[in-house]
């Protein structure tokens, strides 16, 4: 079992059936997935402890994302180079490197946002 910050045990079932649902989305395979009935799952999703587990479980796997597609950001940076030479082919290169650096700079906003969104919040709480 796993403890979250609230001092609530997280069951295996439900660790089971949070990483399905980081997974696959469904409901039904993350159910499946803990043994569990749909029912079951949606009475645990109302549950303040599993809604905290699911949480953090989705801000790791963000940040893991946000760690790899900045691991990205120099081989992106590369193709940007070679495909603006005038030797290559820049329209399948440019448009992956397009895609990875707009995805990276949206996630750090919205990193960058949430950071300053906890900072309010604390200095909410002290106040």
């Amino acid at each position: 079992m796993t403890e979250i910050a609230t001092g609530k045990i997280i069951s295996p079932s439900q660790r089971l059936a949070i990483e399905a649902l980081l997974l696959s989305g469904d409901v039904t395979t993350a159910a499946a997935a803990g043994g569990v009935n749909r029912s079951t799952l949606y009475k645990w999703q109302a549950m303040p402890h599993f809604q905290q587990a699911l949480q953090a479980a989705e801000q790791e796997a963000i940040a893991s994302l946000s760690r790899r597609l900045a691991g990205l950001s120099d081989a992106t940076a590369a193709a940007l180079v070679d495909g603006l030479a005038s030797s290559q082919k820049i329209t399948i290169r440019l448009r992956a490197a397009e895609v990875v650096i707009g995805n990276l700079l949206r996630l750090r906003e919205l990193v960058n946002l949430e950071a300053r969104i906890e900072a309010l919040e604390h200095r909410n709480e002290t106040a």
